[in-house]
């Protein structure tokens, strides 16, 4: 993949793109993934921490990149929400449910 990416750079430029992710635990699998494409990301001062920048050619991104980000982040949501809720269920208290609901 990195060998498809590096021959890419040479037929399209490298575009900088802003993602912006809302918690840490997406960051990071977003950073994690750039690097291991040999991507560099980065933010300016001053951007808020849910900014990540990340200079890539626009089809590496569109067709590599953020596909596999987005299917990664699907797994790891539902592991983190299983991984939370046993530690509830089994450390804080049985009952993992919402709040009840109430009228008015």
């Amino acid at each position: 993949m990195k060998a498809a990416l590096a021959a890419l750079t040479k037929t399209e430029r490298a575009a900088e793109v802003q993602f912006t992710l809302p918690d840490r635990w997406q960051r990071r699998l977003f950073a994690a993934l750039c690097r291991r494409y040999g991507l560099n990301p980065y933010r300016y001062k001053r951007q808020r921490h849910t900014t990540v920048m990340v200079r890539v050619p626009r089809t590496f991104l569109n067709e590599t990149l953020w596909p596999e980000y987005i299917q990664l982040k699907e797994a790891l949501d539902i592991y983190l929400n299983e991984a939370t809720e046993r530690i509830i269920r089994e450390e804080v208290y049985g009952d993992d449910e919402e709040a009840q609901e109430r009228g008015g």
